[in-house]
């Protein structure tokens, strides 16, 4: 990490599960929904949560390994499906997320996630808190996923930013990863879904254990 005073950034980029939302058990309940509709054997939790943050169809892929890709092929869209129609049943914002999001309404916010678009939208209606986000940039208008750049960029296009005006904030090494290769800031959490020590090992600019310790390092 480096060492740095206040960090002056015009534009939030977010993750969003294991930043925003811990959507850990959403998630692995439509998992094991899916696996047993489709008579496979079901997984732990903890080996399905280790699939998550690389897109709906990388999480249904993982968790059906050796089956036929016919089988994944049906999977994937009755796992959507599921997950969107109960995405908020235990779904909810992490500690501090509200207030802190509140405290930057005056900046540019973005997410930047991996998470099928339709599926976030909702949850952020859901949640109450579509209203601060400027644009929510999902795998559908990307090409390539984090840890690619191409999300961020994007969002910079968006708002009209350079790079060195944002700052990337997320659970995850590809979080880390995507931030840097952008030319932006970056600052891990260690509350969320992703191994810290890889995190960790991403080197970011920030660490906060709780999102409201942003507001003590950005202007």
């Amino acid at each position: 990490m480096k060492e740095m005073d206040r960090l002056k950034a015009n534009v939030l980029i977010f993750d969003f599960d294991g930043v925003i939302i811990d959507s850990r058990a959403d998630i692995v309940n439509a998992v094991k929904y899916t696996l047993e509709y489709f008579g496979r054997p079901l997984l732990s939790d903890d080996e399905i949560v280790s699939y998550v943050g690389w897109g709906a169809d990388n999480l249904v892929r993982s968790c059906f390994k050796g089956c036929d890709d016919e089988i994944i092929q049906k999977a994937i869209p009755f796992y959507r499906k599921y997950y969107l129609e109960n995405s908020v049943e235990k779904t909810r914002l992490y500690r501090n997320v509200k207030e802190t999001l509140d405290y930057f309404k005056h900046k540019k916010i973005a997410l930047v996630t991996n998470k099928p678009e339709d599926i976030s939208r909702s949850i952020l209606d859901k949640l109450g808190i579509t209203a601060y986000f400027g644009i929510v940039v999902g795998p559908e208008s990307l090409k390539r996923l984090k840890p690619d750049p191409e999300g961020i960029l994007k969002v910079l296009d968006f708002f009209g930013e350079k790079p060195e005006n944002a700052i990337m904030i997320g659970d995850t090494y590809t979080d880390i990863e995507a931030g840097k290769a952008a030319g932006s800031h970056t600052c891990g959490v260690t509350y969320g879904i992703g191994a810290v020590k890889d995190l960790l090992g991403a080197s970011p600019d920030f660490v906060v254990n709780d999102i409201i310790e942003l507001t003590r390092i950005i202007l």
